[in-house]
């Protein structure tokens, strides 16, 4: 039977099926849903697991005479296969085929893979999970959902977090999901049991948090406050940072200016152009700042010098002028999207 990701847990309770398949685009819902599995066969007395990768040259049929043999110890075992692709193969299917036909009275299976396409969901191997295993789809969280799914994560860990916070967030990690869990699980840490997690507390966690810093840093530049976005540079220089996380930010910056600035001057309703952009509501008034500020042939002016200091500091590109330390082009960088002329 098929199962969505959100009625796993429930859909556990009522089976006894002994083969699991797991495919979705996200490592973090894919493994999050293997966990729940093996919790479920665990209390059914599966407690030993045997873990393979099925990589270029796999062996399925040593792997098949295994799922086949009766254990040593009386207790029963699951075995766990993660297919390298988003395809078991030709001969995976003719393994999982062959377990589904004839399944060992000791062992449960569990198969993790990514995204299937449309061609793999038609064939006959997928029919026959359908019909004879439990198959879970993680899906996936589009970017306009994000906020959502980061305030769910909150609550679950007892912190409320309000739309602003949870927005500025999804933009952080701009849809990473594992690195959103992580910094949602770092956050709920910094604010008691049962209280509130605001954009005012993020931007005090912002201020210390050395990964967070960089964003203070966008934010400094489109509020054209030169001073304190040399400060933040300077202190993120001192502390080590890579000079291709801050001219990615930066050049993620500029672009989005540069989109919704075009957007505007077409005619289009501003609501509608920051949402499409993902710019919550209490950054819209210093981007609109910085569009009146620099105007959209400067922000091409920008635009361009980052993206080729984009590709120099990826060493795709050698320095054709100014200095060669690019700590010094980050800065001209920075000041002229405050709003101070430093690149032509």
């Amino acid at each position: 039977m098929e199962v969505p990701a959100a009625r796993l847990k429930s859909a556990l309770d009522g089976t006894t099926a002994r083969c699991f398949f797991v495919h979705g685009a996200e490592t973090l819902l894919v493994n999050e849903a293997r966990g729940a599995i093996r919790a479920h066969l665990a209390a059914r007395g599966y407690g030993d697991v045997s873990r393979y990768t099925a990589e270029a040259g796999f062996d399925f049929s040593a792997l098949t005479r295994s799922s086949r043999s009766l254990s040593l110890f009386p207790e029963r075992r699951t075995i766990e296969l993660r297919l390298a692709g988003d395809s078991p193969g030709e001969k995976g299917e003719e393994f999982i085929n062959d377990f589904l036909a004839s399944p060992g009275d000791d062992t449960a299976l569990v198969v993790l893979c990514g995204r299937l396409d449309k061609k793999s969901l038609g064939k006959s191997w997928y029919k026959a999970l359908v019909r004879d295993a439990v198959v879970v789809d993680t899906g996936t969280v589009s970017a306009a959902a994000l906020p959502r799914w980061i305030r769910q994560r909150f609550a679950d860990l007892d912190v409320a977090c309000t739309d602003d916070a949870a927005a500025r967030l999804a933009y952080f990690v701009e849809g990473n999901l594992l690195a959103a869990d992580q910094e949602v699980r770092k956050l709920a840490l910094m604010v008691p049991p049962g209280g509130t997690l605001d954009e005012k507390r993020l931007e005090e966690v912002m201020a210390d948090h050395a990964r967070f810093t960089v964003f203070a840093l966008v934010d400094a530049c489109v509020a054209g406050q030169g001073a304190r976005a040399v400060r933040i540079l300077r202190s993120l220089r001192a502390g080590g940072a890579e000079p291709v996380v801050l001219v990615w930010a930066l050049a993620r910056e500029v672009r989005t200016l540069g989109l919704v600035g075009a957007a505007l001057k077409a005619g289009r309703p501003r609501a509608e152009v920051m949402n499409s952009q993902r710019i919550w509501s209490s950054r819209v008034p210093i981007v609109m700042s910085a569009l009146k500020r620099l105007g959209l042939s400067r922000l091409g002016a920008v635009h361009r010098r980052v993206a080729y200091l984009d590709r120099r500091v990826k060493g795709q590109e050698r320095h054709a002028d100014g200095p060669d330390d690019p700590w010094v082009e980050i800065e001209r960088v920075a000041l002229a999207l405050c709003g101070i002329k430093s690149v032509q």
